[in-house]
């Protein structure tokens, strides 16, 4: 019988196991010397090309290394620098082929996962992999497509509901952080005027020509085109971000061009696998203990400062439309680091001062782990700043279930391994809905942190092309609120300009204009908000603002021990909240232009000092790469990965036992869990 634990989250919304479709991976010769003549690096890429189904993963995934690789065994490529760089770019993929379980292509996909009395796994061959077109290539046939009056005659636009004016200039956001600024001509202020909800791309040009009759129809058409070229006019040719399959909306004369390019693959596991509910059990305890751990139980210091100032401009209980507030020259602009990326400098913290203690303590006494207690919990709880006033209304744990078999399972003997914690629920789930079909519908009744508040779905495009996959979820909710796509205006869609925010008791509020009604949004995208890159200022305001004064729950925050270089493993019950953590820098090891014998071996010395086992996971942002330090071509990548950090740094964390995934059959896996809050 399961025992009972007090927690704070329970289930929610549909569990999915993420697993490498294979166990073993391409085989692979020894590595080639640094001065190993061009025959043997090119003995060494054609073993491992050989393996076919390696081969098709990765030509999926990187046609430009596939025809480079293929260049190389062909003879076509002779430099050996080339060579080197092409192995070690494949080296990689032939590690995350078998040991990453990271959805990728034809490399790892997805399953629904369920829990029951006992652990049950059945894992087949039947694979199927769900093809959509490739963003980059996608957006480049419909930039073509935009730029062809002829094509648009029977297309719609609207302007960019992301658009800034200023002073007599208009900003468009553009690829990443960047943005455009065109002068406010009269032309342009007509389209502003006309295209604010959408129009016929043939009457937008038609109404310009009247409007200027010295223009000639071209020059118009030239114009719409440059507008459409930086974004500030948006076409119906461009899906809304809760349409899972981005050519579904295109003329079929696009959609069958769209057809011919490259595809990008999410892969439904042929698989059944129910865990025992006592894995659900730990993972909800996790869960709770990792929302009392949190470093900012009020909402971050960015958050704060933003609120202060509000309350200084307007005062509470006001409401302020959206597109004033944020304006930076009519109101109180985005929080800080939200247009440019920014860490400012943070004072130590009591919490931190703990965590140096327990940090440090254990190097001293070479403990690789610490077991919490709830003391120690209690403590560092108090030393952030207290529980906090409202609980995260909910959140998704990934991690890993480390047992031997699936009878050890059963009887108990297993650990839970938390890889990250999301912001909300459906932030790793939601990008594999439409696998899934009516799965989306179990997010329609999470809570929010305000009682009367209506949860609605945030739908925007990524800012980067390349991650516009990441952003797209079918629609969950009842209500949708839109931001820089192409939308025509319906009941049950909202824009940033039907929305106000206010502050209650210190706490901030999304309201929608019209009705005063409170609204809190949930954004089913795996794009971290940090990014800024990625993800546009007011996507992540609105995303953010109804949850500003909650804990944001994440993986668990070193604070300012996160600079020594070894934190220990924290584990809670059958938890491992965090795992042990090296930090190494190039400086400690010889020139990159040392022999790597000499480089190995005083690796090798350091890792004796400071008691690093050999097998270790290479981070890089989210991403763990396994490595075996006892292999030269693994020695070789994380002397390739210090080389090009610009810091000088690798982050080395500690593996899982052999046999950890010994229940799965060895396939490297990780699971996704929705929680929400308890009533």
């Amino acid at each position: 019988m399961t025992r009972h634990r007090p927690s704070s989250y329970e289930a929610a919304g549909q569990a999915l196991l993420r697993a490498a479709v294979h166990t073993t991976g391409p085989s692979t010769p020894p590595w080639p010397t640094d001065t190993a003549p061009a025959e043997e690096w090119r003995a060494w890429l054609g073993t491992v090309w050989s393996d076919t189904d390696f081969r098709r993963a990765v030509s999926l995934a990187s046609p430009h290394l596939a025809a480079q690789v293929q260049a190389i065994i062909d003879g076509r490529t002779p430099k050996v620098r080339r060579m080197r760089r092409a192995a070690q770019a494949t080296a990689r993929y032939a590690i995350r082929y078998a040991r990453r379980s990271t959805p990728f292509g034809l490399f790892a996909g997805v399953a629904p996962l369920g829990f029951d009395r006992t652990t049950s796994v059945r894992i087949g061959i039947e694979h199927q992999a769900v093809a959509r077109p490739e963003p980059v290539g996608l957006d480049e046939m419909l930039s073509t497509w935009e730029s062809e009056a002829a094509r648009m005659a029977d297309a719609e636009v609207c302007v960019n509901t992301l658009v800034q004016q200023l002073d007599q200039h208009i900003h468009v956001p553009s690829e990443g952080d960047a943005a455009f600024r065109l002068a406010l001509s009269p032309a342009l202020r007509l389209v502003l005027d006309l295209a604010r909800s959408p129009i016929g791309y043939r009457q937008l040009s038609d109404k310009l020509a009247a409007e200027f009759p010295a223009v000639s129809g071209t020059e118009c058409d030239r114009l719409l085109g440059e507008l459409l070229r930086v974004r500030l006019l948006r076409s119906s040719l461009r899906a809304p971000a809760t349409v899972a399959d981005p050519t579904s909306v295109l003329p079929p004369a696009a959609r069958a061009q769209a057809a011919g390019l490259r595809a990008a693959c999410d892969l439904r596991l042929d698989a059944d696998v129910r865990l025992p509910e006592q894995v659900l059990t730990e993972a909800e305890t996790a869960a709770t203990v990792l929302a009392r751990l949190v470093t900012h139980p009020n909402g971050t210091p960015a958050w704060r400062r933003w609120i202060e100032q509000f309350c200084e401009r307007y005062g509470e209980n006001t409401a302020v439309p959206v597109e004033a507030v944020t304006d930076p020259g009519r109101g109180v602009g985005f929080p800080g680091g939200f247009v440019t990326a920014s860490e400012p400098p943070r004072p130590m913290s009591r919490r931190d001062r703990l965590l140096l203690e327990l940090a440090g303590t254990a190097a001293v006494e070479g403990s690789r782990a610490v077991a919490v207690t709830g003391a120690m919990i209690e403590e560092l709880e108090a030393a952030a700043g207290g529980k906090p006033h409202d609980a995260a209304p909910h959140l998704e744990l990934a991690a890993q279930v480390h047992a031997a078999s699936c009878s050890a399972l059963d009887r108990g003997d297993f650990r839970l391994r938390v890889l990250t914690v999301s912001r909300s629920a459906g932030s790793m789930t939601g990008r594999f809905w439409h696998l899934f079909p009516g799965t989306e519908t179990a997010y329609t009744n999470l809570p929010t942190v305000h009682p009367e508040a209506e949860l609605a779905q945030l739908s925007f495009h990524a800012a980067r092309v390349p991650a516009d996959l990441l952003t797209r979820a079918p629609q969950a909710l009842p209500r949708v609120v839109s931001v820089g796509e192409f939308r025509r205006p319906t009941p049950h869609i909202l824009f940033p300009r039907d929305l106000s925010v206010t502050i209650a008791d210190g706490r901030p509020q999304l309201v929608e204009s019209a009705t005063g009604k409170p609204l809190e949004l949930l954004a089913p995208t795996a794009i971290n908000f940090l990014w800024n890159n990625y993800t546009p200022p007011m996507a992540r305001f609105l995303g953010e603002i109804s949850r500003a004064a909650s804990p944001q729950v994440t993986w668990f925050d070193w604070g300012a021990a996160w600079a020594l270089p070894f934190t220990p493993a924290l584990t809670y019950r059958r938890t491992i909240l965090t795992t042990a953590r090296w930090k190494i820098r190039s400086r400690t090891l010889p020139a990159r232009t040392a022999p790597l014998p000499q480089w190995a071996g005083q690796l090798h010395a350091w890792r004796a000092r400071f008691r690093v086992p050999e097998r270790v996971l290479l981070a890089e942002d989210d991403q763990q790469l396994p490595l075996d330090l006892t292999r030269d071509v693994d020695l070789h990548l994380l002397r390739a990965h210090l080389d090009a950090s610009p810091f000088g740094i690798a982050t080395l964390h500690e593996t899982p036992p052999p046999d950890a995934d010994g229940w799965i059959g060895g396939r490297a896996h990780s699971i996704v869990i929705p929680l929400a809050r308890r009533s």
